[in-house]
């Protein structure tokens, strides 16, 4: 039997459980920003779902900043203060003013946690990932599924590496809300280069700022997503050509190399078969018998839609009539526990964070917790609550 591997928990997806009751929003096609909206009609409603997950067992919560950037908030016009997305006035945003509203979703978040008080262990910790989607994701419609990135410059690495470069900066320019990110996550990646881009942005952070913070460099991870029938990427990039992306010492050394890898808003049918292709892209990296010590963290989150997909151009999620037919299909919590238990068992990485994306609520990750603290295995060690 495998050593341990310590297990973290995730949150779920913040912008569909936003859709489902109680709250019941409505993100029309205009609003670019999605959750990211809520930062400035309802930062309240925000903190209450980030509360959800923690108090249903989430270690770390993605911050509401998925879809945000500057475009997206300087394109928005300002909302009359009656928490209505539809309700505006004539009047968009600075960029000064978009800046403050993206930085204000990390203080949301440690809210989140703080707020929690006793239903923590007092020496447990939660952490705070700030949640940064690809760049088609604040495209609109959104394209972070098809990878059909527009203009032509942003088909490029260099192209990519300046609109992420800018993006991050938002959050180092102000030293409290940086030190406030446990983990920056690049997250639903579609094309090989937006990989390369990533990195390099990371890797130029780390290399500049040794002497900021603790003096360490900032945890992270790249996290892609797999909708071809074929588990390739949009660009038709396979898991063994991603993860090397992801894992080569090219550009600026050690540096260069994310904390964790990841998969996301992914089928959870194609997740056990991704995850050993990981396994075994990451071994030919690494190379053969690596200690474990010297793997990164996988960081799995596959969507809870159980086979609907949601449409970018209607804004509503589509049942595959295929598998409509098929009937009931096995508990999202139980095939994702069993998927984990799986990994950790052939005891290569150095620790599993997992979570949920779309559809996925509060209530599915308690209920994915206690499915695998139920787990039997010597294996897996979940953080104590």
């Amino acid at each position: 039997m495998s050593s341990e591997i310590p297990i973290r928990f995730l949150d779920g997806g913040l912008g569909t459980t936003l859709e489902s009751p109680p709250h019941n929003a409505k993100f029309p096609a205009e609003t670019r920003l999605w959750s990211s909206h809520f930062l400035i009609t309802s930062p309240d409603t925000l903190t209450r779902v980030h509360r959800a997950f923690v108090d249903a067992g989430a270690d770390v919560l993605l911050t509401a900043t998925y879809q945000s950037s500057l475009e997206g908030f300087t394109a928005t016009e300002r909302s009359s203060g009656s928490g209505n997305p539809n309700e505006r006035e004539d009047a968009t945003y600075n960029p000064q003013e978009a800046a403050a509203l993206m930085r204000s979703a990390v203080s949301l978040a440690r809210q989140a946690f703080s707020s929690a008080g006793g239903a923590r262990n007092e020496n447990a910790r939660g952490d705070v990932a700030l949640s940064l989607g690809a760049y088609g994701a604040t495209m609109q419609p959104s394209t972070e599924y098809s990878g059909d990135y527009e203009p032509e410059s942003m088909r490029t690495a260099e192209g990519l590496y300046d609109w992420h470069a800018e993006r991050l900066r938002v959050f180092k320019d102000d030293q409290s809300t940086w030190n406030s990110i446990d983990y920056v996550s690049f997250e639903t990646l579609p094309v090989l280069q937006e990989i390369y881009a990533v990195k390099r942005v990371m890797a130029t952070h780390n290399r500049d700022n040794k002497n900021n913070d603790d003096g360490k460099d900032k945890k992270w991870w790249i996290s892609c997503v797999f909708p071809n029938d074929d588990l390739t990427m949009p660009d038709g990039t396979d898991a063994k050509k991603a993860v090397s992306a992801m894992l080569s010492l090219e550009v600026e050394g050690k540096a260069d190399r994310p904390w964790g890898i990841g998969i996301n808003c992914t089928d959870i049918k194609k997740l056990d078969k991704l995850i050993r292709q990981y396994e075994a892209a990451t071994e030919q990296v690494l190379s053969p018998g690596s200690p474990k010590e010297s793997w990164p963290w996988l960081v799995i989150y596959p969507d809870g839609a159980q086979g609907s997909v949601y449409n970018t151009e209607t804004g509503e999620w589509e049942m595959n009539p295929d598998l409509k037919a098929q009937g009931p299909q096995v508990p999202w919590h139980e095939e994702l526990a069993e998927i984990v238990t799986n990994a950790a068992e052939r005891g290569l990485w150095k620790g599993i964070l997992v979570g949920g994306c779309c559809k996925t609520m509060p209530e599915d990750i308690r209920k994915l917790r206690s499915q695998l603290t139920s787990v039997k295995s010597d294996a897996v060690s979940l953080e104590t609550r």
